[in-house]
């Protein structure tokens, strides 16, 4: 009986910072190394990301939901007054799935948080590990979120949950307060990164990791330079601009990079002493094998941020602070006395599920 022939496969992670375009490399690659044609779909600086790491496939730019992020108040608030935006957004990329499904004969869906990237002919996956939402300035609407979320992920043939199912977890609430679908899967921690064998001794420098949608991640970085140039440290600042080419020393302490591919920012992580960086969640996946001193600033107003990097801080794991009250000098000392960012996981538990998801596209071809 002879092989199947390779799949048509559309991954089409979601453009709100580079943490879906990053947790999707790995998922991209595993499928490349299989033998498949790997369609891309994003926008942005995640398709500019995702042009770099993968220039050989094919990348196509959809728009997502043109969201407008706050320089102050709620992330929540910001949001629930653009839900017209996120609708019709979804109607536009569930039509723009089928007409790329139609041009290159696609067999399978991979979305990341993109809700409309599905179709009902083809074996569909959804990757999110949002199935609530943290509302703490009114709580009484998380299961109304709940509800609607289910309903979304009804549309897809699969639910993958980044993250593992005992208690030793990085979403919390998240992912494991209400029930979820019988077809959702938590298929561990899902990272570009893998926990190396041993450590390299690390060097006195911090590295601070700037990511996330504007016009906080500016704001981030310009506190990290003001309070940095006037510490005796070393400190490398990478700026997450993934469509810029900067390498240049700012101060006589502050070397700025606008972006470094995986595998150069992997060995930086490695050799640096301490790392700062927001508390988005691809970004916990890519530090938690790692064990290093971590310092978590969440983005201001982003609720699931700010939970997630106070729940690991209760822990004594990380060092969890806030941007309207930051001093760096301060979180520095204090991170010292941290255990260090480590859950438990295997970067390759993925894989069984991936095959599966396969496998059932292979029979839908039959």
């Amino acid at each position: 009986m002879s092989a199947p022939k390779p799949l048509n496969i559309l991954i089409a992670p979601l453009d709100w910072g580079l943490g879906h375009a990053t947790r999707s490399i790995p998922i991209i690659k595993a499928c490349v190394d299989r033998g498949h044609t790997v369609v891309i779909a994003s926008t942005g600086r995640s398709l500019a990301l995702l042009r770099r790491e993968f220039p050989e496939l094919t990348c196509l730019d959809v728009p997502a939901y043109d969201i407008a992020y706050q320089e102050k108040g709620s992330f929540i608030l910001k949001i629930l007054g653009q839900l017209g935006k996120i609708f019709s957004g979804i109607r536009r990329e569930h039509r723009a799935t089928k007409e790329i499904v139609r041009l290159h004969q696609i067999d399978l869906v991979i979305s990341d948080n993109r809700y409309g990237f599905y179709h009902k002919k083809i074996h569909s996956v959804i990757i999110t590990h949002q199935m609530m939402v943290k509302i703490p300035s009114f709580v009484i609407a998380e299961p109304f979120v709940y509800g609607w979320l289910q309903l979304q992920h009804k549309r897809f043939n699969t639910i993958w949950i980044p993250d593992v199912a005992g208690g030793a977890n990085i979403s919390g609430d998240l992912s494991h307060k209400y029930p979820v679908l019988k077809r959702t899967h938590y298929i561990g921690i899902l990272t570009r990164f893998s926990r190396p064998l041993s450590l390299p001794a690390a060097e006195k420098t911090i590295l601070a990791i700037i990511s996330g949608p504007e016009p906080q991640r500016t704001l981030f970085e310009r506190l990290i330079v003001t309070q940095g140039r006037l510490l005796p440290h070393q400190f490398i600042l990478i700026q997450g601009i993934s469509d810029e080419h900067r390498d240049e020393q700012l101060t006589d302490n502050i070397r700025v990079i606008s972006h470094l591919p995986g595998k150069e920012l992997y060995d930086l992580i490695l050799r640096c002493d301490v790392i700062i960086s927001r508390g988005g969640y691809s970004t916990l996946m890519d530090l938690a094998l790692l064990n290093k001193k971590c310092i978590f600033v969440p983005t201001p107003g982003q609720t699931e941020q700010e939970y997630l990097v106070k729940e690991l801080g209760e822990k004594g794991l990380v060092v969890a602070g806030d941007q309207s009250t930051f001093r760096l000098e301060d979180a520095l000392e204090k991170v010292q006395h941290t255990k260090g960012f480590y859950i438990p996981s295997n970067e390759q538990a993925f894989i069984p599920f991936l095959e599966a998801a396969i496998a059932e596209a292979v029979k839908s071809k039959v």
